[in-house]
């Protein structure tokens, strides 16, 4: 009995692994921040790229170059994907690219985000198809890139999944009325 109260003395005084023990139950905590930054930055960058794609080559259609070459849809999502500088799965990329018939700005001209899971494909977002209206000079245009980002992380540490399948829906959108440019020869 005394052995055991020397020894149990001797144990609390002694504080070599204390601080071994502090980082395993502060280690999960701080590695989960620190992927959520790593996570976080990701998306600002992405968001921005995107931003930046989707202006880029909405620039065309305000001033009917994009129109001029007969675009359509895929050429403009060529192009946004041109723009992204290879960053992203054009896969996960949707497009809109819509007018306004009374020439003012409605809220309703876009489809809504879809929540649902892929029938075809579980564990991950149904994607709609892109929609792409050919605009005419000064038509009010309203143009939205919507990109489905995977997370590397989890979402129960990130919390930045809005979508099933741990992926992250990043928007990008601009509304303006098109230059007074000639008709084009297109169908």
């Amino acid at each position: 009995m005394i052995r055991f109260k020397y020894w149990l003395k001797r144990l609390r005084k002694e504080e070599e692994g204390a601080t071994a023990i502090e980082f395993a139950i502060l280690a999960v905590p701080f590695l989960a921040l620190l992927f959520s930054i790593f996570e976080l930055a990701v998306v600002f960058f992405l968001s921005s790229t995107l931003t930046h794609a989707m202006n880029e080559a909405a620039r065309d259609i305000r001033t009917g170059e994009f129109q001029a070459l007969c675009g359509d849809a895929a050429k403009f999502k060529e192009e946004v994907c041109k723009n992204m500088s290879s960053l992203g799965d054009c896969s996960n990329l949707r497009i809109d690219v819509v007018t306004s018939p009374s020439g003012r700005f409605q809220p309703n001209l876009l489809p809504a985000t879809p929540t649902t899971e892929d029938p075809l494909n579980p564990g991950n977002p149904q994607i709609l198809a892109d929609t792409y209206l050919n605009t005419q000079a000064r038509a009010v245009v309203v143009v939205r890139a919507q990109y489905y980002h995977p997370l590397a992380f989890p979402g129960q540490y990130t919390r930045l999944s809005n979508q099933v399948g741990n992926r992250r829906v990043i928007n990008a959108s601009t509304a303006f009325r098109n230059e007074p440019f000639p008709a084009g020869a297109c169908p």
